[in-house]
């Protein structure tokens, strides 16, 4: 996973990698607070967000390619707060793809991408 810090607070790093989604061209699906889950059982846990997001004109043509990375489709990445230290985590779609034999051209500009909206 590559780990990185944002300088900003928890919110607004979200806000700010939110926005460079949108941007880009990709439609955010999902977004996942396990922190609230947690309290409402009870729990605590630092702010951690899942972002589940992607463009449907760039995964569907590696889905063509092999059905089974639609598995690890749409793109996702997480921010976290520990410790007052925000950082964001992800994966870098050319090392997903290279599980399911694909290295398809596509994917150097997906990696391009998660760079880019996450160099907040």
């Amino acid at each position: 996973m590559i780990i990185k810090e944002c300088k900003d607070s928890f919110d607004s790093c979200v806000q700010r990698v939110k926005e460079r989604i949108v941007k880009a061209g990709s439609v955010i699906f999902a977004e996942i607070d396990h922190s609230k889950n947690a309290k409402e059982v009870g729990m605590e846990l630092e702010p951690t967000k899942v972002l589940i997001f992607g463009n449907p004109r760039v995964g569907t043509i590696l889905m063509r390619e092999k059905r089974e990375i639609s598995y690890e489709l749409p793109l996702r990445l997480v921010i976290w707060e520990s410790s007052g230290r925000v950082q964001i985590g992800y994966r870098k779609p050319s090392h997903v793809a290279q599980e399911y034999g694909l290295n398809n051209e596509i994917l150097k500009k997906m990696d391009e991408f998660m760079e880019n909206i996450t160099s907040v």
